[in-house]
């Protein structure tokens, strides 16, 4: 109790005079950090702190920003370094900063407000490149019974692999998500290559596989192979880790022709009905699908146009991103178009002949 009415006596002191209240400890300018394959939360410049000391609301606080030198501003310590820490982390060393004024006691530090993270995502995404990635909600800790400094929570305002993907606009159909690679750079300089399956999770098999990401961290996803074994990209274009949509080329003898919008894997026909279907002189029996493969090499397909056919991958193919879809005109319009186009040319000549030879 003595300690107690020792840390109320420091914060009165610390609001007349914060430089003569400073506990005499040396704050080291760094401390020993490292990330773990189970990557707890690291506080870094720009989140939002929330202290909790249990039975002394005078040193409890919240909407601490870390500043952009990594510290933080907290009662009778004042500034003191915080940057790369983690919440348990920083809830033991207050426990040491605060010792020669309270009794131990229960510490808990939340993340109220969570900074964007630093990302790179590259491979078989469809917008590949650095991002800047905001994160909501909060990181707190509820346990206050333990006495000690207790961890941060996984929380669920921590972006995950799967998240930073749809971001980006989702993989691409090639993608092998089996075989996700995460790079994080460690304290030391070091770097630690994680293994992310998020086949796995589809799958139902295994939630946990959808890491979450830190700051700095590098995604890379792989090409699958085309034979590969116990894996259905139709399975992953209908996840949420494929795009929202893909864009088909429709040329031809379509009522609406040029772009069109289409969910990932639709069938071939819904690219026509996106077009506004296909014209009177439309050819409906050999419509053109063309597609370039990765090995660049273009493959041709010829369809018929019938709505009626469901999903036959063998009549009704699922389309792709890039899909360039031609519809020819029919042989009888074609015919009719050149007859008109003979007369159309015939027509000056005859009307000159008629002016000039019509009345022998």
């Amino acid at each position: 109790m003595l300690k107690v009415r020792i840390a109320v006596f420091g914060i009165l002191l610390l609001a007349m005079n914060p430089s003569r209240a400073e506990p005499p400890v040396d704050h080291p300018p760094s401390f020993n950090l490292r990330t773990s394959s189970s990557s707890p939360y690291l506080l870094g410049p720009g989140d939002t702190l929330e202290v909790t000391v249990a039975n002394i609301p005078e040193l409890s606080v919240s909407g601490r920003l870390i500043l952009p030198d990594g510290t933080v501003n907290l009662p009778l310590v004042g500034a003191i370094p915080v940057a790369g820490l983690s919440q348990n982390e920083l809830a033991d060393r207050l426990q040491q900063l605060w010792s020669p004024y309270i009794e131990p006691t229960t510490i808990a530090v939340g993340v109220i407000g969570l900074r964007p993270i630093a990302v790179t995502l590259q491979g078989e995404v469809n917008r590949p490149g650095p991002y800047s990635l905001n994160q909501t909600n909060s990181l707190n800790n509820t346990n206050l019974g333990t006495g000690k400094g207790v961890t941060g929570g996984n929380g669920g305002g921590r972006l995950t692999v799967s998240q930073a993907l749809s971001i980006a606009g989702g993989v691409t159909e090639g993608a092998d998500i089996e075989n996700i690679t995460l790079i994080r750079k460690q304290a030391d300089g070091q770097k630690e290559r994680l293994s992310v399956n998020l086949w796995a999770m589809l799958q139902g098999e295994d939630t946990s596989q959808d890491r979450f990401l830190l700051d700095g961290d590098l995604v890379v996803v792989p090409r699958a192979q085309p034979d590969k074994a116990n894996y259905n990209p139709l399975v992953v274009a209908s996840s949420t880790l494929a795009p929202s949509s893909v864009e088909i080329k429709v040329l031809g003898e379509v009522n609406r022709p040029g772009l069109v919008s289409v969910t990932p894997s639709a069938p071939f026909t819904d690219a026509l009905v996106a077009a506004g279907g296909l014209t009177n002189d439309a050819d409906p029996q050999a419509v053109q699908l063309l597609r370039l493969n990765p090995d660049g090499s273009v493959a041709r397909f010829v369809l018929p146009a019938n709505l009626e056919q469901g999903r036959d991958p063998t009549k009704n193919p699922s389309l792709h991103k890039g899909d360039l879809i031609v519809v020819s005109r029919s042989f009888g319009a074609s015919l009719l178009k050149g007859v008109q186009q003979v007369i159309s040319n015939l027509s000056p000549f005859l009307f000159l002949n008629n002016l000039f030879g019509g009345g022998r």
